[in-house]
């Protein structure tokens, strides 16, 4: 495989230092886009011991910023920046649909006019609480009134994935939209079940049963998402595309703290939380998300391989390197 040229904006976060991490080893050369100084950037410990890594800070809702860090020649472009995490959503709308919304556009002015290789990362979000599990790339959006903020990563998610395909229409874009189930593994912000009920876990304190721990979602760990994004970026047959990355195995939040428990050997039990007092009325849940795969493992041969016991054993095997 030769040597290419990737672009990656929030190559700071969870799943761009990984993904740059994979890159690197593979002999190519990475340019990471993100808001934090290079000094303070604990996930590119091993990213910034490669000379083909150049790391350039900026704001996505910058267009001076995005402008200088945009390489012409660049192969590809993983577009990661994003703001996550349920809090966040409820605490800052504005800013989420801000960065999401106007850094996508700020982004795909670059893309269109360079005609670069452009994988988008949306969200398993985006198709809100559809009842008709599991969902398909084209199954139906179901969200709740706009006054719930919950609802505005997944409204600015697709509002990106309608101007990628409007910009296909009208100017032959190469793209390809990703959308992620529930990923989680090491270098993880601890605000998600996996991440936190890990981080209290090892650090001696209950991990927290949200909502009494009935909710179904399916954990897909990095590694499998990972061969998936690159398989993607090299597959014509996944240009102009949109793909479900995500395990098809459900497993309750209450299932995921009991594995955590074990696999650490723990006897802490956990702490109940009612995210409607947390949260008020500004928060809706997603009761069951099960992605539908089928397209991925026929177009890409691509189908998640590490199961919940195991991922969770890895994570915690690294969780502090």
């Amino acid at each position: 495989m030769r040597s290419r040229k990737i672009m990656i904006t929030g190559v700071a976060g969870f799943i761009g230092s990984h993904l740059a991490d994979r890159l690197l080893e593979e002999g190519h050369e990475v340019y990471g886009f993100d808001l934090a100084p290079q000094d303070q950037v604990h996930n590119l410990r091993h990213a910034l011991t490669f000379p083909s890594f150049h790391y350039v800070t900026g704001d996505m809702t910058n267009a001076v910023d995005i402008a200088q860090f945009y390489q012409p020649d660049a192969d590809a472009l993983y577009h990661l920046a994003s703001v996550v995490g349920i809090k966040n959503y409820v605490e800052n709308p504005l800013n989420l649909v801000d960065v999401v919304v106007i850094g996508t556009r700020l982004i795909l002015d670059h893309v269109i006019k360079h005609q670069t290789r452009f994988i988008y990362s949306s969200t398993s979000e985006v198709f809100g609480k559809n009842p008709a599990i599991p969902w398909a790339e084209d199954a139906d959006r179901v969200l709740g009134p706009t006054s719930i903020n919950r609802w505005s990563y997944s409204s600015s998610k697709a509002v990106c994935e309608h101007m990628i395909y409007g910009a296909a229409q009208a100017f032959d874009l190469p793209f390809t939209i990703v959308r992620f189930f529930n990923v989680y593994g090491p270098r993880q912000n601890p605000i998600f079940v996996v991440s936190q009920s890990i981080e209290r876990v090892l650090n001696g304190q209950q991990p927290i049963m949200y909502d009494g721990g009935h909710m179904t979602r399916c954990y897909t760990y990095i590694s499998d998402i990972l061969d998936g994004l690159t398989t993607i970026e090299q597959s014509k047959r996944a240009i102009g595309e949109s793909f479900n990355l995500g395990n098809t195995v459900p497993s309750t939040v209450k299932e995921v703290i009991e594995t955590i428990l074990s696999v650490a050997h723990s006897d802490i039990g956990y702490e109940d939380l009612d995210t409607e007092q947390l949260y008020g009325e500004k928060y809706e849940d997603i009761i069951h998300r099960v992605p539908k795969v089928t397209k991925a493992k026929e177009l890409l041969d691509w189908q998640a391989t590490i199961q919940l016991r195991e991922g969770i054993e890895r994570t915690i095997a690294q969780w502090n390197s």
